[in-house]
């Protein structure tokens, strides 16, 4: 899909399991965003001919390909799977950084690899690009235009060598990160199937209820509930690329009620039911 101002543009592209790619070319005046939508497999990556880095890449897990960067990337996995790649041209990223962050005089602008870490901001700007694409009407190409610049702004905030600039750090990324909240996301993550409380959660972490939901919304933006059924969701939409695996299980292993209640939440998210959303990441 190609935005209304022919600016960005968007592919999935798709890959059978059981065989080794090897893509190669250059990336001269566009940055690539990449974005995994199925199940993880093995990538190795080559930038200007160095390795960067090499293993496993999980799904809405992004990694980039900076403007003027000659990209050599393996990819193998013994499931099918599927990759997002949104474009976008360095021109309005630099545009966007001179408007907004007002760089030093004659200071360049570049955008620096995520390298597979977690980026929820990018990952939600993907998965609605996503949703456009599955869904085009007459307004999906104006909105790619919308979310590429949001996607471009996302990645200048936290992904870019002018992350430090005040107009692009967010009130939340100004504080340090408490070790108590890192110890009570890893607390969440490792029981999003359980029935989560938020004394348990306090009680681990030494905090009282109060003060774990004020670390919270300084630290994340969200208070403990609302990222916990996040993480759910996210959890489910990755799993829903293994079709091994039933939707009824999928509720079980993410701490939904039952299958309906799964089905409810994502059709509120993203206006599909759960088996839809399995046939668009598998077709």
């Amino acid at each position: 899909m190609t935005s209304q101002a022919d600016s960005i543009s968007a592919a999935i592209w798709r890959f059978e399991p059981g065989r080794t790619y090897e893509l190669e070319g250059s990336a001269i005046e566009t940055n690539i965003v990449s974005m995994p939508v199925t199940s993880e497999y093995h990538h190795t990556y080559f930038g200007d001919g160095r390795r960067k880095w090499s293993g496993h890449h999980k799904a809405f897990h992004p990694n980039l390909v900076r403007a003027g960067e000659q990209p050599r990337g393996v990819f193998a996995s013994s499931k099918r799977f599927s990759v997002l790649h949104v474009y976008l041209p360095h021109a309005m990223v630099e545009q966007l950084a001179l408007e907004s962050a007002k760089p030093a005089a004659g200071r360049s602008i570049a955008l620096i690899d995520p390298m597979c870490a977690p980026a929820p901001g990018i990952e939600a700007i993907c998965r609605q690009i996503m949703l456009e694409m599955a869904n085009p009407d007459r307004c999906a190409r104006l909105m790619l235009d919308a979310l590429g610049q949001a996607l471009a702004i996302s990645l200048l905030r936290k992904h870019s060598n002018v992350s430090g600039s005040m107009a692009f750090v967010t009130e939340s990324s100004r504080k340090s990160r408490d070790w108590r909240l890192t110890r009570a996301i890893d607390y969440l993550e490792a029981h999003l199937a359980e029935d989560v409380g938020l004394h348990g959660m306090a009680a681990e972490v030494g905090l009282s209820v109060t003060h774990l939901t004020t670390l919270f919304r300084d630290g994340t933006g969200e208070p403990p509930h609302r990222y916990l059924m996040r993480r759910r969701f996210e959890r489910a939409c990755e799993l829903l690329g293994d079709p091994s695996i039933s939707i009824g299980d999928i509720a079980y292993r993410c701490g939904f009620a039952n299958s309906q209640h799964l089905a409810a939440v994502v059709r509120r998210r993203l206006s599909m039911t759960p088996t839809a959303y399995r046939r668009q990441l598998l077709s």
